[in-house]
């Protein structure tokens, strides 16, 4: 759960890193030390950057909450 919690945090306050994400996952979690799995990987492929923010900052918006 960490590091979902600083991949939300890192889509919700780096704008380079979300359109890194949106072009190269794989890179952009090996960059950000990020250890995806295979289902994040293809979950990510071909998202676009402004619903990558929306989603992270809906499970944000969720994890305060709780």
């Amino acid at each position: 759960m960490d590091e979902l919690q600083t991949l939300v945090g890192k889509i919700l306050s780096d704008e380079k890193f979300v359109e890194a994400l949106a072009q190269n996952p794989q890179q952009a979690l090996d960059d950000a030390g990020i250890s995806p799995t295979v289902d994040l990987l293809d979950a990510l492929k071909g998202v676009d950057p402004d619903s990558l923010k929306k989603l992270a900052a809906a499970f944000d918006d969720n994890q305060a909450a709780c």
